[in-house]
């Protein structure tokens, strides 16, 4: 039988935010085309709550299990993630009002593109470093 794994609230609320934010990078090109009447979910305010929302939750979730195993390369993904995400934001960020126009411009791709990496990196990690606590045979580790 295989053992179910299970993921504190946290965890779990860090993988659906981070979802979210895919979800959102991938949408608001297509929604600022045919739905210009949802601004708000298009616009850096609705980003910013987002993405600084995301940030203490996602630490919230992933630090309690990754201390327990303290796998480097989830730390190394995790803080890319992070960093990616703020980057992306409060960096390159530049459309409070996106016009057609600037979403063809380089600095709003380079924007999608850093938004998205960063949020599915974040949900990737913060699921596998879960995972990792609850399936570890490692005897070393404190699960």
């Amino acid at each position: 039988m295989k053992a179910t794994t299970q993921i504190n609230l946290f965890s779990r609320i860090s993988i659906f935010l981070s979802s979210l934010c895919v979800i959102h990078c991938l949408a608001v090109p297509f929604l600022i085309l045919f739905l210009p009447a949802l601004s708000f979910f298009t616009g850096s305010t609705f980003e910013s709550i987002l993405i600084l929302t995301v940030v203490p939750l996602s630490a919230a979730g992933f630090f309690p299990t990754w201390l327990r195993h303290k796998n480097r390369t989830y730390l190394t993904v995790y803080v890319s993630s992070i960093l990616l995400l703020l980057i992306g934001q409060f960096a390159v960020s530049h459309n409070h009002h996106v016009t057609l126009a600037q979403t063809a411009s380089l600095g709003y791709f380079s924007e999608i593109i850093l938004l998205t990496v960063g949020a599915l990196g974040l949900a990737w990690v913060t699921y596998k470093n879960a995972k990792h606590t609850h399936s570890c045979t490692n005897p070393h580790h404190k699960h």
